[in-house]
Formats: structure tokens, sequence, C-alpha cells
């Protein structure tokens, strides 16, 4: 991930600073239960009152996925959280065609490193990626459960909205010879 230059990220011009905070919120209550998230953590979220939302992506603290050369593709924004146990999980914002314009996501990132299958913390550190994963199911839960967009919500919500009845089988000629 690296910072985004001085453009603004023109496809999330849907994405409102009040939704951001709600996701925010909600993922630092579930990533942080017991105590308050680190002083750094606190001032990646010390965003001017008066932000834009899609503009604030534009800048740190906030990482915009790289792209190969070539890859086509809209980016992916992603604000380091961490939580209690891991400081490198990350609230992900990505441009979707759903009627909100985007998709909030958390990034375990954890799953990028080579293990050794040998290593003797190698238990230690799959209870950790079970823990993240336990985390990232539970804080896009509240998310889909808040209302907002969530790639199990637009997933949802295209099933309803594109699903149509199945046709009864057509009845097989009980004779194909008798005509």
């Amino acid at each position: 991930m690296e910072p985004r230059g001085p453009s603004e990220p023109h496809e999330l011009q849907g994405l409102r600073i009040d939704i951001l905070r709600r996701a925010v919120d909600t993922y630092l209550a579930l990533a942080y239960p017991v105590n308050p998230p680190p002083e750094a953590v606190l001032r990646r979220l010390d965003w001017p009152a008066s932000a834009d939302a899609a503009a604030l992506l534009s800048r740190p603290p906030f990482e915009r996925a790289s792209k190969k050369a070539g890859q086509r593709g809209a980016s992916i924004y992603a604000l380091r959280l961490g939580n209690a146990h891991y400081p490198h999980m990350k609230l992900q914002v990505q441009p979707w065609p759903n009627p909100a314009g985007f998709l909030l996501s958390v990034n375990t990132h954890d799953q990028v490193l080579a293990l050794d299958p040998q290593a003797s913390d190698l238990p230690e550190f799959r209870a950790l990626q079970a823990e993240n994963q336990r985390l990232k199911e539970a804080i896009e839960q509240a998310w889909d459960e808040e209302g907002l967009p969530t790639f199990l919500r637009y997933l949802r919500e295209y099933i309803e909205n594109h699903t149509d009845p199945i046709p009864p089988p057509m009845a097989a000629d009980p004779d194909p010879g008798a005509a």
C-alpha cells in the first residue's frame, strides 16, 4: 500500500464522513473491547471537522493499494487501525457498483507472510490469524447490521433483486414416438 498522491479519489464521491466515522467507531469498539486504541491509531483519526470523506482518502493516514502496471480496476483505500493483539489490520473502502457507490471491508493483513512449517511459533501465529478472521467477520457483520455497505449486504441485495422464479421443468412427453 502506498499513500495516495494529491489527486482526489473520484470514484468515491458517495462516501460521506459521517458514514466513515460510524464504520471506524464500530471497528474500534470490536477491535479494542477492553482498552482504548493506541495513541498512534487515535492520531490517524484526527480528521478536520469539515473533512470531505473522498478527499480524506487521498492523503495519509489513508493508504492506496498499489496496482501493477496495466492492471485495471479502482483503487482500494485503507486505514491501519489494528486490533488489541495485532497492529496491522485495516479498514478498507473501495468503489463498488452498489447504491452507496462503495463497500467497507476489513483486511486482516496477515495472509502475506510465507510461513516456515517448522517454525516454533507457527501455532501461535495460526491462532492469531484465526482471531483476526473472527474479528474481521464480527466487524463486517456489525457494519451490515447497521446498514453500512458491505460485500455480504451487496450480495444479499443482488440476489434478492435479480432472482427470477425458476420455471417448473417441462413435462417430458411420455411417449415421444406417438404423434
